[in-house]
């Protein structure tokens, strides 16, 4: 059945890439899925499918009406498309009725040669490289700027975990991030809650980061050497971050 057969896919049992969020009576999971298998595997072209059903949020925002948290999603993404650098290409959304159920998808190319930033992190710190700390520093400087990028266009992710960062080394040693995962995304009316909000969230989880790698991150994001006072405030209300 393809991709878009609503009753098949909303019946169909995937091989999970990530396994399905049960909560808020429904669920949610994320499928990749390869169009041409029987193609060389260098020649392949796969995609992300993300599905869901039940799975509603409510906010001020839509006035406290249900809507399927895809929804948001899809809304930050073209929103997002022709602003920023740092999403994944947007090829499908839908969303239906069925059963007395409600679904939607999202479909989006596969970040091929990406891999998250809390996998790569632990097999840095796991290698005996002799560059190790060079390339985390240029990692997190990829990170923060996708951060930036993502706030300076009037957003905050909600979601900015070190596992919904992915990144790839690039030909010419630097690394490129893209963001996952922006079902909770939204315009914050101050754009310091965006920028504690994420901040704290990535650094956080980040449990492998010591205090000058974090340091690091802030100085990338803010593109500062030294913070100024406004900065170390707002430094000193995230949760996990560094001490300055």
């Amino acid at each position: 059945a393809g991709l878009l057969d609503i009753e098949s896919v909303s019946k169909r049992e995937f091989d999970w890439f990530e396994s399905p969020n049960r909560r808020r009576g429904g669920w949610s999971g994320v499928t990749r899925i390869v169009l041409n298998p029987e193609a060389a595997k260098e020649n392949q072209k796969a995609v992300f499918l993300k599905i869901q059903q039940n799975h509603f949020y409510r906010a001020p925002s839509t006035f406290f009406l249900k809507r399927l948290s895809f929804a948001r999603e899809f809304d930050a993404l073209q929103a997002l498309a022709p602003v920023v650098s740092c999403m994944p290409n947007l090829l499908q959304f839908a969303q239906w009725k069925h059963d007395g159920n409600q679904g939607s998808l999202i479909i989006t190319e596969a970040l091929e040669g990406l891999i998250p930033f809390d996998q790569w992190l632990k097999k840095q710190k796991d290698s005996a490289d002799s560059d190790q700390s060079e390339s985390i520093l240029k990692a997190l400087k990829s990170v923060a700027s996708a951060a930036r990028e993502l706030h300076n266009a009037g957003w905050a992710h909600f979601g900015f975990y070190p596992k919904h960062a992915f990144i790839r080394k690039d030909e010419d040693g630097h690394y490129t991030t893209c963001l996952i995962d922006l079902e909770k995304a939204r315009q914050p009316l101050r754009s310091t809650q965006s920028t504690v909000e994420d901040a704290s969230r990535f650094l956080r989880k980040a449990t492998e980061l010591n205090n000058e790698e974090k340091v690091a991150y802030l100085r990338a994001y803010f593109q500062t050497d030294t913070f100024s006072d406004a900065q170390k405030r707002m430094i000193r209300k995230m949760h996990g971050g560094p001490s300055v």
